[in-house]
């Protein structure tokens, strides 16, 4: 076996693990997709720099198999985060809250009050008052608070941002930004899903409160108005076929045609495994197969409870005149987002799935391709990335290493609500205004 201790090159600068253990140690609230799939598995790639000491998780099953994952004591399990904030003392040096939006405000709440630094999932909450309440809180607050935008971490973003402030291309002009979605994730997530109903969060936010932060981010400018247009189109009980069940295993006569069947999505190779742990722990094809007869996400994408959009455009402007573009769809093959930012001396291009930037100067004309490294693992390499910063700044007590500060993500979170205020009463939306009516609520 290799000894890292020994054959390292640099062991000489090494510490010495056996007698201090400098890794950061986190407790899991909500062990879920998100919470077991990427910051759970974090730590066990990266067992020299993480642990989870505690988890928090209602569902017997997800809470004792991450438990069983990460060696957490019974004395570390807990069903509810109350359990967990009764206790005298902090159990650790962080929590990271990957519960659903609709129980994030009492736990943000709650964390700040024991001092735990935080990485919190976004969107924040499920309402104006709650995103407002979390966000002035933990403006105050001393210790780490990030949210979890990890596109912001992606190399290839971090790249296009170092273009954009080098000042070779100029000023931003202009930008169009779109998330194309693939039909199978929006027919799991959006249709059939956990996401499907804005009674929980409007589409825009539940799904692109990512492209509103990047936005955000690249232009650096706060947005002034609003105005959106969009629909559920397609995924109506109208549009079913002939004949079509309930339940696609419930033996439906248009199953060989139809791209929704739920043996097409979720019994091949390429199969997102963030799919099946939305189920909750599934053992084998059987138990999946079984679950699919009567779950949620084996419902005929036609004969849903769902309501969210199934494509959006949202129109911006931002402060210096700066205005954006954006598109959602759920009709597309491949999954990709794709920028587009024109500058006074120059565009930059950057086409995600691709993983390829192409900058150009006008003035040199020049045109520079660019193929950023570290774009691979979940969410193109920003789990990791944000997870690493979250740890670096919990390690070294700089905040800088966050760069998904609370005070940025608000205005993401709101640019989202006023878009859906917009498409659904089909008026433009001064963001300012909408903000401070929420205020007097708060």
């Amino acid at each position: 076996m290799y000894n890292i201790l020994s054959e390292h090159p640099y062991k000489g600068l090494m510490m010495d693990f056996s007698t201090v253990d400098s890794r950061i140690k986190i407790t899991l609230i909500g062990a879920g997709n998100r919470g077991r799939g990427a910051f759970g598995r974090y730590a066990l790639n990266n067992p020299h720099k993480a642990e989870f000491v505690a988890v928090v998780e209602p569902d017997d099953k997800k809470r004792n198999a991450f438990a069983a994952e990460h060696n957490i004591p019974e004395s570390g399990r807990f069903k509810t985060s109350d359990e967990l904030f009764k206790k005298k003392d902090r159990i650790a040096d962080a929590v990271i809250i990957a519960t659903l939006e609709t129980e994030r405000l009492d736990i943000v709440l709650g964390a700040i009050d024991k001092k735990y630094n935080i990485l919190v999932e976004k969107p924040l909450g499920c309402t104006m008052e709650e995103v407002i309440k979390i966000a002035d809180v933990a403006g105050r607050f001393k210790g780490i608070f990030a949210v979890c935008h990890q596109m912001r971490y992606v190399s290839g973003y971090a790249i296009v941002k170092s273009l954009i402030e080098s000042g070779r291309f100029g000023k931003i002009i202009a930008m169009q930004h779109s998330e194309n979605l693939s039909y199978h994730h929006m027919a799991h997530s959006f249709v059939r899903g956990l996401f499907n109903n804005d009674s929980m969060t409007p589409m825009i936010l539940a799904k692109s409160c990512h492209d509103m932060d990047i936005m955000r981010y690249l232009i650096d400018k706060r947005p002034l108005k609003i105005s959106s247009f969009g629909s559920l189109n397609y995924f109506r009980k109208e549009n079913a076929p002939k004949d079509a069940p309930d339940f696609c295993l419930q033996g439906c006569p248009a199953y060989k045609n139809c791209p929704y069947d739920v043996q097409k999505i979720y019994f091949n190779e390429n199969t997102d495994p963030a799919y099946i742990r939305q189920m909750g722990v599934v053992k084998n094809n059987q138990e999946l197969f079984e679950l699919l007869r009567h779950n949620q996400f084996g419902r005929c994408v036609f004969k849903c409870d769902n309501n969210v959009v199934d494509h959006q455009v949202v129109q911006i402007e931002f402060e210096d005149g700066i205005t954006g573009s954006f598109q959602m769809a759920g009709h597309n093959y491949f999954e990709r987002r794709i920028t587009k930012i024109s500058l006074t001396n120059g565009e930059i291009y950057f086409d995600v799935s691709e993983g390829i930037i192409k900058a150009c100067t006008f003035s040199p004309a020049n045109e520079e391709i660019i193929k950023p490294a570290g774009m691979e693992g979940s969410h193109l390499g920003g789990d990791n990335a944000i997870m690493d910063a979250f740890v670096d700044a919990i390690s070294t007590g700089e905040k800088n290493h966050i760069i998904t500060p609370v005070e940025m993500s608000l205005d993401s979170h709101v640019m989202a609500f006023a878009a859906e205020k917009s498409r659904l009463n089909n008026s433009v939306v001064d963001v300012r205004e909408f903000e401070n009516e929420y205020r007097k609520k708060v």
